[in-house]
């Protein structure tokens, strides 16, 4: 047999409202068309639900009413969550991104998106570069957080923040006295630069030689290092390596930062990245918060006047 979800409303607010008159004031309706839905319900359930006069719950209502409860409160949990997912503030979205991402940019968006849209569940993935552009296009990240992403029709992109690099070196390297910045290619001029095996992330290694040309001097590669923070080695008191400036609070007390003059110096530019035929609500949230944080923190230069 059928059940109107109404009839369950019925019977609940006479229950509530302790009488049929008080209840159909409740709903909005007069007492006659309420007692006869229930009078309805109770034939095709074959039992019934009221005893009258006084009016009470019998042992089979008393069963009716709870559950009725439950398949209430579901059908409203059922209208809020549609409702959330339909403007984004419920829903799960896939966030690739990059190694360095993982210590300032992804904990930030993290903190900020869980605090607006409680609802809203990330699965964060740090992967190489070519893996994130892959899994970007068939679809298993929904946005991608990375600098040298490849420039495809099928992306749209948005600057999230920029990043100027600095050198690492150890404490005792000559360059590490100065206090302030130092020109690369005088401080570092014929020492070690020390880097990960360039297939990991070509576009990255070649922003990083770019800047080596751009600083001047001569350098010797040693690509040797295993990529992370944790596990920057370098191999002796003339050699650096160089990293994007919001990793450089979190360096181990084996090295030194050395900030650098980066005014002839490229930077990185850490984009949001995305499938633009896959736009969905709490992608758009998303990409809300993002741009908020990357404003309340100056990620991006201020707009010439």
């Amino acid at each position: 047999m059928q059940i109107e979800l109404r009839w369950l409303r019925y019977v609940v607010a006479v229950v509530d409202e302790g009488g049929m008159q008080r209840a159909a004031a409740a709903l909005h309706m007069t007492q006659p068309p309420l007692s006869r839905q229930i009078r309805e319900l109770e034939r095709r359930l074959g039992t019934p639900l009221f005893t009258r006069r006084p009016l009470s719950l019998t042992p089979a209502g008393a069963v009716f009413v709870a559950h009725a409860r439950e398949v209430l409160s579901s059908v409203d949990e059922l209208v809020v969550a549609t409702r959330a997912t339909s403007t984004g503030e419920v829903g799960e979205l896939a966030v690739g991104y990059i190694l360095s991402g993982a210590y300032d940019t992804i904990p930030r968006l993290r903190e900020a998106a869980e605090a607006a849209f409680p609802g809203m569940r990330h699965d964060f993935r740090e992967l190489w570069p070519a893996q994130l552009d892959a899994d970007l296009l068939n679809g298993e990240l929904d946005l991608v957080i990375a600098h040298t992403m490849p420039a495809r029709s099928e992306f749209r992109r948005e600057a999230l923040r920029t990043d100027p690099l600095v050198a690492v070196t150890h404490p005792s390297n000559a360059a590490t006295s100065s206090g302030g910045p130092v020109m690369l290619g005088e401080a570092f001029d014929r020492q070690t630069f020390v880097f990960y095996d360039p297939k990991y992330a070509p576009e990255h290694y070649a922003l990083l030689a770019k800047a080596l040309d751009a600083g001047g001097g001569s350098h010797h590669v040693r690509l040797d290092m295993t990529p992370g923070l944790r596990n920057i080695a370098l191999p002796d008191d003339y050699s650096f390596t160089l990293i994007p400036e919001s990793m450089a609070p979190f360096l181990p007390r084996t090295v030194r930062e050395v900030p650098l003059d980066t005014s002839n110096l490229p930077a990185l530019d850490v984009e949001l990245v995305w499938h633009r035929e896959r736009e969905s609500p709490v992608l758009l949230k998303f990409l809300t918060i993002a741009r908020e944080v990357s404003a309340d923190h100056g990620w991006l230069p201020a707009p010439r006047p």
